[in-house]
């Protein structure tokens, strides 16, 4: 039984977000139309900024509790 609880746990966190995105994909639509946005008026060179600054925000927000969050505010 201790051999498969890792494998136990993988399947459990995947069920868990498939159910998720299951529940959750009427509330992507918005990114959805964005993409079409942007392909429909050969805007794609705003994809490369978009991400970083969504990376950016995620690092802050995940850093932002934690001991690392005081030396984050001395980069930006």
């Amino acid at each position: 039984m201790d051999r498969f609880l890792p494998l136990i746990i993988f399947l459990i966190i995947i069920i868990s977000l498939g159910f998720s995105a299951y529940k959750l994909r009427d509330r992507f639509a918005i990114l959805r139309e964005f993409i079409q946005f942007l392909g429909e008026r050969k805007l794609w060179w705003l994809m490369p900024i978009l991400i970083i600054f969504a990376l950016a925000g995620l690092f802050v927000v995940i850093t932002g509790n934690s001991a690392v969050g005081a030396f984050i505010y001395t980069l930006f």
